[in-house]
């Protein structure tokens, strides 16, 4: 923003000197830099604390990974990458023949389990009746006892493993989508295998169709002067040339680089070289102004200024200071 000022004044001197015909000599050239050193520096120093600016603002947007929980091979991918989806649209599909086999083994293992429980259970039962009748000792009936509860406990777990392969089969064999959206960058193909390993690679990422919010980052000796409802402008970088109205909806109460988790480490301030930035305050701007007919892309930048209701008559210097900024980007080399 400086140079812009620079830039600006030095227009005005060169009317002053060449147009009005003012003589160059010592004083005059040496007036007119104390008065741009002072007059620059003041609008500065005034300028930045009451109607803050960030250049540093983006629209975000939510995205929720596909994180496979279940090991498989892959045998369908009916979506297609950009494409709108539902709720419950079929993202992709396992080979469900291993999940079957699994349930198969299972259902075959459970069915020798209940022929143990009941044998057991038999010679429990004949134990017990040989014992009133002093033909057998006590020992015997409670080690036909322990055989049988022990087949229990062993078809209750089989039971809880068959749950499980029935529900993975259900359930996990097809990915559905988490909400309306769509997914970008979409690589997976049939014939990949997925393995269960959460948070590490995702199969897919679904991007939600919800609108992008914005916000920008400003310096902490700023944000006295920003207040919820404070009068915002944003320019974007893919819309050169054009200044969008906006307002503040919400200061966030927290900077990335003070936060701390659970850890055998004290906070070290000689260790952590995040604590050595001062972290910018996120502020959340809500765009008034429709967007609709330009192409913006979900993520594109953007710079933000805020007017408080202090020291308005500087806020007309920000905001043609924002708008030569915003012409700036028509000037740019492709690649």
């Amino acid at each position: 923003m400086i140079d812009l000022l620079i830039i600006i004044y030095a227009a005005i001197l060169w009317v002053v000197f060449k147009v009005f015909k003012v003589p160059l000599n010592k004083w005059t050239v040496t007036t007119s830099l104390l008065v741009g050193l002072f007059g620059i520096g003041s609008v500065v120093l005034v300028m930045n604390y009451n109607h803050p600016y960030s250049r540093e603002a983006r629209m975000y947007f939510y995205t929720t990974p596909i994180f496979p929980r279940v090991n498989g091979k892959v045998v369908e991918v009916p979506v297609e990458a950009n494409t709108p989806l539902k709720k419950g649209d079929i993202l992709f599909r396992f080979d469900a023949k291993p999940f079957e086999d699994e349930i198969a083994n299972l259902n075959g293992q459970l069915k020798s389990l209940k022929v143990e429980r009941d044998m057991s259970k038999e010679e429990y039962e004949r134990s017990l009746k040989l014992v009133k009748g002093n033909f057998e000792s006590e020992r015997a009936a409670a080690k036909w006892g322990a055989v049988y509860k022990t087949a229990l406990a062993d078809i209750e777990a089989m039971k809880a493993r068959l749950d499980k392969a029935q529900y993975e089969l259900e359930e996990e064999v097809v990915v559905h989508a988490p909400g309306d959206g769509f997914v970008t960058q979409q690589r997976l193909r049939p014939g990949m295998t997925l393995i269960h390993q959460p948070q590490v690679v995702p199969g897919m990422i679904f991007v939600h169709a919800e609108e992008p919010e914005l916000y920008a980052g400003f310096p902490q000796n700023g944000i006295q002067n920003i207040d919820v409802g404070n009068e915002a402008e944003i320019t974007f970088d893919a819309i050169p040339g054009r200044a969008f109205k906006g307002k503040v909806t919400n200061i966030l109460q927290v900077i990335a680089q003070g936060q701390v988790q659970p850890s055998r480490h004290l906070i070290n301030f000689d260790t952590i070289a995040e604590q050595a930035q001062q972290g910018r305050v996120p502020v959340r701007i809500e765009v008034l102004d429709d967007l609709s007919e330009y192409k913006l892309p979900a993520g594109a930048k953007a710079e933000v200024a805020v007017y408080s209701d202090n020291w308005k008559a500087f806020s007309i210097v920000r905001r043609i200071l924002l708008r030569m900024k915003s012409w700036q980007k028509f000037i740019f080399i492709g690649g």
